[in-house]
């Protein structure tokens, strides 16, 4: 007989109760009406996070050198400057890293991650957007509900954020508790998170190397002034897909 599979682990952030699990979702109604659909062929910024605010900028998760090689953190400018390639908001990193696909590795080291914010990012982007809410308290975080590490049975009849293209797990708490989220040493930053005042919104897709924010235009550039994030404006109709570099071929 096979041995029954192991226990999926326990939700830390749940069991601490730094935040809660909502079975009401109408706080994320909003989100639900604004983002656009994927449809077909090219995908809109307007698609991964909410139409409405004055301003928008794409964040990119840093690629990393081989271990062996010391491991340090690269910005995709630094790719691009490798490679002869020009920094642009729609730049796609096989372009500029010249890779064949998405499967492809670079031979110096790892692709950025996808779907979720490095932990230390997302640290420092929720300390720059604290100051342009006055609901720091109060804030809404969105767990794709299709991740391998959720237990199916624990979330069973638990309400969904229901988007075009994706379904989430809601929770509420303050905007300290966004880098939270383990399921037993599994940390995953929110997919979409924003505060009750809706200033702002934070969005990563499962499928992008990216994160976007959206707020005021004050907002927006503290994060485009933060050097510690590789940050670019962007607009709602910029395009994400794989086929939106259109410069770096």
């Amino acid at each position: 007989m096979r041995p029954p599979p192991a226990p999926l682990p326990d939700p830390r952030h749940e069991v601490a109760g730094r935040v809660q699990l909502m079975r009401d979702t109408s706080a994320a109604r909003w989100v639900e009406e604004r983002l656009w659909s994927f449809g077909n062929g090219e995908i809109k910024v307007g698609s991964i996070i909410p139409e409405g605010f004055a301003a928008y900028v794409r964040i990119l998760h840093p690629a990393q050198r081989r271990v062996e090689d010391g491991g340090e953190r690269v910005r995709w400018s630094t790719i691009a400057t490798w490679n002869g390639q020009t920094v642009h908001p729609e730049m796609q990193f096989d372009r500029i890293a010249q890779l064949p696909d998405r499967r492809a590795t670079p031979a110096w080291g790892y692709r950025p991650p996808e779907g979720s914010l490095p932990e230390d990012y997302c640290k420092r982007l929720a300390g720059d957007l604290r100051a342009f809410t006055a609901t720091p308290d109060e804030c809404w975080f969105c767990i794709w509900d299709g991740f391998g590490f959720l237990d199916p049975n624990r979330y069973k009849g638990v309400p969904r954020v229901r988007t075009a293209a994706r379904q989430y797990l809601l929770y509420r708490g303050p905007l300290d508790a966004v880098c939270s989220f383990y399921w037993g040493d599994t940390w995953q930053s929110p997919n979409l998170w924003w505060p009750a005042d809706r200033a702002w919104c934070v969005a990563t897709d499962i499928d992008l190397p990216e994160t976007y924010a959206g707020g005021g235009n004050d907002a927006i550039d503290e994060i485009l002034n933060d050097d510690q994030l590789e940050a670019l404006r962007t607009t709602i109709n910029a395009r994400v897909d794989s086929e939106a570099d259109t410069i770096n071929r």
